[in-house]
C-alpha cells in the first residue's frame, strides 16, 4: 500500500493521544510539517520537544490556515465548538477528522458543519492510556490497534478513502462503522469499565472519609480495577455525556449482573455461584485473548 503524504497536518489538542499521534506521523514519514494547536503551552512546549510537532499556536485559524488534514484530538463536546469558529478558514477540501470516543452525534454535526466546502469523517482509535498529556505521549501507540471510522451517507468516497489510508498508514487496522451502532458497542466494552471504575473508587473514598482507614490495604485488585479512574476527568465526563443514552443502557444491563449475583451471595447458592464464575471466566478468556 503506497502512503499517504500530506503537505501539512494539524493537530488540534497536544494531549498525550494527539502528541503520539504526531509521533506516529512522523515516524512514518506521512507529511512535511505538522503544525500543534492549543491553549496548553506546556503541552505545546514537550510536543515540540518530543519533535511530534514542528511548530505551534495557540491561534486556531492560523494554525488550520494552510493545513490539508486536521485532526481534533480535544474533548467531544470541545470538538464541536471549536470546529463552528474555524469551518470558514479550513482549506477547500481539506481533510478533517477527530480521534473522540463518542461519534454518533459528532459525527453529524461535523457532517453538517463542514459539508459542502471540506470532507469530514470521524474516526476513534482504539487505545490509549489513562494518564494524560503531551509529557506522557508514547511512540507507537497506535500500531496494531484497531481504528473505527464511521462514514455516512453524506460521506465522500473519496474522503473514506484517503482515512483509511491514512490511519493504516500510522500503523492502526482499520474498522468501518456505523457512528450510532459505534456508540452502542463502546458503551459496553469502554466507557461502562470507566463508570464502574469510577463508583468503585468512589465508594472507597467514601469510606475513607467516614474515617474507615482502607488505602494502606489496597492490593492489586483494587489497584487494577481502579487504575482507569485516574484518567482525564475533562476527557471521560464529555463522554459520559455525549454517549448518555447507550452508557445508561449499558448501565442498566449491569446492574441486573449485579443483582443477580448479590442475590446468589445472599442466598448462599453455592452451585450457583460457581457455575457463574466459571461461565464468567471463559468470558474473560476471549477478552484477554484479544
Amino acid at each position: 500500500m503506497s502512503k499517504p503524504f500530506y503537505d501539512q497536518i494539524a493537530i488540534i489538542g497536544t494531549g498525550m493521544m494527539g502528541t503520539s499521534l504526531g509521533l506516529a506521523i512522523k515516524k512514518n514519514g506521512l507529511c512535511n510539517k505538522i503544525i500543534g494547536i492549543d491553549k496548553n503551552f506546556e503541552n505545546l512546549k514537550a510536543a515540540k520537544s518530543l519533535s511530534a510537532i514542528d511548530s505551534y499556536t495557540d491561534c486556531l485559524k492560523d494554525g488550520i490556515a494552510d493545513a490539508v488534514l486536521i485532526i481534533f484530538a480535544i474533548p467531544i463536546l470541545a470538538t464541536f465548538e471549536v470546529a463552528k469558529r474555524i469551518v470558514y478558514a479550513v482549506k477547500k477540501d481539506a481533510l478533517i477528522t477527530d480521534i473522540g470516543s463518542t461519534k454518533g452525534e459528532v459525527v453529524q454535526k461535523m457532517t453538517e458543519l463542514f459539508y459542502g466546502h471540506s470532507n469530514y469523517i470521524g474516526s476513534h482509535p482504539i487505545t490509549g492510556t489513562e494518564k494524560s498529556g503531551a509529557i506522557n505521549a508514547i511512540d507507537g501507540l497506535y500500531d496494531g490497534k484497531k481504528c473505527i471510522i464511521t462514514p455516512i451517507d453524506k460521506t465522500e468516497r473519496f474522503a473514506v478513502e484517503a482515512i483509511t489510508k491514512f490511519w493504516e498508514s500510522t500503523g492502526s487496522e482499520v474498522v468501518v462503522m456505523d457512528p450510532y451502532e459505534h456508540d452502542r458497542v463502546m458503551a459496553m466494552v469502554s466507557h461502562l469499565p470507566h463508570v464502574v471504575a469510577y463508583a468503585l473508587a468512589g465508594s472507597v473514598m467514601e469510606q475513607q472519609k467516614k474515617g474507615n482507614t482502607l488505602f494502606p490495604y489496597a492490593g492489586g485488585g483494587l489497584k487494577d480495577y481502579t487504575r482507569i479512574a485516574g484518567s482525564d476527568p475533562a476527557m471521560w465526563r464529555d463522554i459520559f455525556i455525549s454517549n448518555a443514552k447507550e452508557i445508561l443502557n449499558a448501565i442498566d444491563q449491569f446492574s441486573r449482573a449485579m443483582e443477580r449475583l448479590r442475590r446468589m451471595i445472599k442466598e448462599k447458592d453455592m452451585k450457583g455461584i460457581h457455575d457463574l464464575l466459571e461461565e464468567i471466566k471463559e468470558v474473560r478468556r476471549h477478552i484477554a485473548d484479544r
